[in-house]
This record gives C-alpha cells, structure tokens and sequence, in this order.
C-alpha cells in the first residue's frame, strides 16, 4: 500500500490541497475575550457577545458575524419606532425637527448595515469594516441631536457598540 502511494506523486500534493481546503472551510473559534480586549468597552462587548446563544463557549466568526449585522438591523429599525414616538410626542417644532433629522441618520444606518451584509457575504471585509464607521458616525450624529432622550441614547451606545464588534470580526 504505501509503495503504491509512492508510485503516485499527485496524491500527497492532493492530500495536502485537501488538508488545506478543509482548514480554510472549518469554522474559526475565537474566545469572547480576544475580541473584547480589542473593543474600547471590553464590558459592553462582553455583555453584547454572551446574549448570543452558543457564544459563552466560544465565538465562530462566520456565524457570529451576520447574526450581529441582523441584530444590528433589528435595533435600528426598532429605534426608528423609537424616535417615531418621540416626535408624535413633541410639542416644540425645533424638537420634531432634531428628531426627524435623527431619522434621516438611521436610514443612513440601515443603509450601511444593508451594504455591511452584502460586504460580508461578498468577503469584501475592508467595505464591511468602512460601513460599520459609517454606522457609528451616523448614531453618534444622532446622539447630538438626542440629547433630551436617555433611552435613544443608550440604543445609539448599543449599537455603536455591536457595530465596533463587527468591524473588529
């Protein structure tokens, strides 16, 4: 048997091609707390990753990835409600105006968490790293205009932090 193995020179640079593909194809398992120690709030990156289900033993980076651009989704499309509610609230035509302008930064959002998607599943990672910045330019641009709504402010801070999460993925 290994003299045969040895009659066929293609077949250990096959088996080693294999090994290769094989390697490249396995989920990357990454701890918790090597991501977090690159993320300028380890705390709040600890917290956003250990509400993941699964995540506590360990973090595929593949998987891990898109269900934070999903989530990501999820709490822009529910701040908007958010900021919707507060402008039928608002008496102050300067405040619905702060407001709707705070709007307009969150169609921003959902747009760079559109292409962030599309990014990721295309590999093209220096464009998902570049819309996650545009995602938190967006938030914290809302957060200056926000300033009155604690509860807007902590959603902004949430998603500035899963966002900082992706780019560091």
């Amino acid at each position: 048997m290994v003299h045969s193995f040895v009659k066929h020179p293609l077949l250990p640079s096959l088996l080693l091609l294999l090994c290769f593909v094989f390697s490249l194809c396995s989920a990357r398992i990454v701890e918790i707390g090597n991501i977090c120690s690159k993320h300028n709030n380890p705390n709040s990156c600890d917290n956003i990753l250990r509400s993941v289900p699964g995540a506590t033993s360990g973090v595929d980076l593949g998987s891990i990835s898109l269900y934070l651009i999903n989530m990501a989704h999820v709490n822009a499309f529910d701040t908007i409600g958010q900021i919707s509610y507060n402008i039928r609230k608002a008496t102050n035509t300067q405040t619905k105006q702060r407001y709707n302008s705070c709007i307009m930064d969150y169609d921003d959002v959902l747009l760079s968490l559109t292409q962030a998607k599309q990014s990721y599943n295309s590999g093209n990672y220096a464009a998902l790293k570049s819309n996650g910045i545009t995602v938190i330019e967006d938030v914290k641009d809302c957060d200056t205009k926000a300033y009155d709504l604690p509860q807007l402010r902590m959603n902004n801070q949430y998603l500035v932090d899963v966002s900082m999460i992706i780019m560091i993925l």
